[in-house]
């Protein structure tokens, strides 16, 4: 594995450095203070995983450099000397967390962890790219139907990749730098980004109504608008998305072509 050190202190930056390189399973590629180095290295797939200093003065914008990268970011473990630190790293998708001064049994924890986590995408890759050149072949052959190629997902759930079908979407919601899948029974969350998604999804079956809303059309039960004009839906398992500004245009469509008429709604979201 090839990491990123981001440690705005040199000292606890020189100490990490050195505490990973003790272990022959990861290797450190970049230990810099500068955000700027985040999009050359990750973005170019020169990086696994990600130590980053939860207490940088810059956290936010080397998060959003992160959400950039979609699927490219590495696995992210964020460290601070600050143990209530924890749970907005978690919050922020830090696979794992460190505490300062680190462990050198929680450190080797955790590089154990890193390794099946990178396995693991490393695996999924290999499988998209596999399941693309199928697709390839079986449009210059002629064979099968070229519109469903890549229309399934392989996303995390329990421990293993599962394969989801886009006809058990009800609706997706991004979550800072991931995707959540509502689906009809379950719900599973996977690292990548709305445009990402919006570029593989059916846009027959598919409706974006808000930057981090994208819903099954087939799972619209009511176009709702309360007392100041906002819009919502309401879909078949009760849920209520709001639609932005921008994305009206569409639903309006959507509702032309269906001859649906928005309800008056007052508790519309």
């Amino acid at each position: 594995m090839r990491c990123v050190v981001l440690e705005s202190r040199p000292l606890a930056r020189a100490h990490l450095v050195q505490a990973v390189q003790r272990h022959t399973a990861i290797r450190v590629a970049v230990a810099t203070a500068s955000v700027e180095a985040l999009p050359p290295v990750c973005g170019s797939r020169d990086a696994d995983v990600l130590f980053l200093d939860a207490d940088h003065p810059r956290l936010d914008a080397a998060l959003a450099a992160l959400r950039d990268l979609g699927s490219r970011a590495p696995v992210v473990v964020m460290m601070s000397d600050y143990p209530d630190r924890a749970i907005d790293a978690f919050d922020r998708g830090a696979s794992d967390f460190l505490l300062r001064p680190i462990e050198t049994g929680r450190l080797a924890v955790t590089i154990d962890r890193l390794r099946q986590l990178v396995q693991d995408r490393q695996a999924q890759v290999r499988a998209g790219l596999l399941e693309e050149a199928l697709c390839d072949l079986r449009q210059k052959s002629g064979a099968g139907d070229p519109a469903g190629c890549g229309r399934d997902f392989w996303i995390s759930g329990h421990g293993a990749r599962v394969r989801i079908s886009q006809s058990e979407i009800v609706w997706l919601e991004a979550a800072r730098g991931y995707v959540y899948f509502h689906l009809r029974t379950r719900k599973l969350l996977e690292r990548t980004t709305m445009k990402e998604l919006e570029a593989r999804l059916d846009p027959t079956r598919f409706l974006r109504l808000h930057r981090s809303a994208i819903v099954n059309v087939d799972e619209i039960s009511a176009a709702l608008r309360d007392r100041h004009g906002l819009y919502a839906v309401q879909l078949t398992n009760g849920t209520q998305v709001r639609v932005g500004r921008k994305y009206r245009d569409g639903l309006a469509d959507l509702m032309q072509r269906t001859q649906v008429r928005p309800r008056e709604e007052h508790q519309a979201a």
